[in-house]
């Protein structure tokens, strides 16, 4: 099933932009007004793009157990225990 409106890739880079308007906001000394309707901005976005990331429908068939630490043979899980 499609989900209407923006891709997850678009959710994350809108949300990513509006906090970096908001830090660069800061830094530009720009009205205070501003400064805190960006902040609510990002704020809504980054709770947007979580509950778009949790809602996605991607899946996988790799499991935790298999691929827990690969890169370290001294604690990796075989996925048997």
């Amino acid at each position: 099933m499609k989900t209407p409106g923006l891709s997850l890739k678009s959710v994350i880079a809108v949300t990513a932009a509006a906090t970096g308007i908001y830090l660069l906001s800061i830094l530009a000394d720009a009205p205070v007004q501003w400064i805190f309707g960006l902040c609510f901005l990002a704020m809504v976005g980054i709770v947007w793009m979580a509950i778009r990331i949790l809602k996605d429908s991607y899946s996988t068939d790799k499991t935790f157990d298999e691929y827990f630490y690969m890169d370290r043979e001294d604690i990796r899980r075989n996925g048997k225990e």
